[in-house]
């Protein structure tokens, strides 16, 4: 092999190597959240599902038992995962008032990828019990939002309407 053909296999491997290892960047820090189903658990038919999609491209979603987030607003806020419960009252959709309680909100915790590529995505899922989450609602519909560790809000997410059959 001659001089220039080994120096410039060097080169080429030298090449895959530093762009193959080179950390990505994130262009939007905001995390996405989407709707993906709604449905009655096959595994005890109790319990209904409300699952979403999301995808957060700097991977810094998820929080400890104890933590808080300051969110973009300079509130503390105690959950990641938001979750309003909506009814019909008279044709049209009101937001059910939880009071103090954490009402359907949640915690992500803690999820990590990668040091190259940081972001995430997957699957969340809640879990809801009718009597107690649905509260006796024949219909019901759900707005959501998911809170990274930055302080950046998705953008909310609406479901359909769906009505709760026991």
């Amino acid at each position: 092999m001659k001089i220039t053909s080994k120096i410039l296999f060097i080169g080429l491997i030298a090449g895959v190597m530093v762009t193959s290892c080179k950390k990505k960047t994130c262009i939007n820090n905001v995390p996405e959240l989407e709707y993906y189903q709604f449905y009655k658990s096959p595994a005890d038919s109790i319990n209904y599902l409300l699952l979403f999609n999301f995808r957060d491209c700097d991977g810094d979603i998820g929080m400890e038992a104890t933590a808080t987030i300051k969110d973009e607003f300079g509130e503390e806020q105690a959950f990641n995962f938001f979750i309003d419960l909506y009814h019909v009252v008279g044709n049209e959709w009101v937001k059910h008032e939880f009071g103090s309680s954490a009402g359907l909100n949640y915690k992500i915790p803690i999820l990590s990828n990668s040091n190259v590529n940081p972001s995430l995505d997957g699957e969340l899922e809640r879990k809801l019990h009718p009597i107690t989450s649905l509260l006796g609602y024949d219909s019901v519909m759900f707005k959501s939002r998911i809170l990274d560790n930055a302080g950046h809000y998705s953008i909310e997410v609406e479901t359909p309407g769906f009505i709760i059959q026991d």
